[in-house]
């Protein structure tokens, strides 16, 4: 599988650093490239609800927008509130 999103602004090199570590130890992991500002990860399928959950973590910590997740939005993961709130919204009270 293929998901293609727009990278992240990065604000010092360890914050780029940690962002293609954490991509990079997904189960499933195969590989990640960039044309511009486009980003490309490949992943081996199926993808687990793990990295399902670690992607939306990923993408609402740097900004970005999940609309590339939607297609692995599943019976399993629907629950998630990463799916509807951003990340310092989410399990917090008011």
């Amino acid at each position: 599988m293929i998901i293609s999103f727009e990278g992240p602004t990065f604000f010092a090199a360890a914050d780029e650093d940690c962002f293609f570590r954490w991509l990079a130890s997904l189960p499933g992991y195969k590989d990640i490239r960039g044309a511009g500002t486009t980003l490309e990860l490949t992943l081996d399928g199926p993808v687990e609800s793990d990295t399902v959950l670690q992607l939306l973590v990923i993408f609402r910590r740097w900004l970005i927008d999940i609309t590339p997740l939607l297609p692995l939005r599943s019976q399993e993961t629907s629950y998630l509130s990463l799916w509807d709130t951003s990340l310092w919204g989410a399990g917090h009270g008011p």
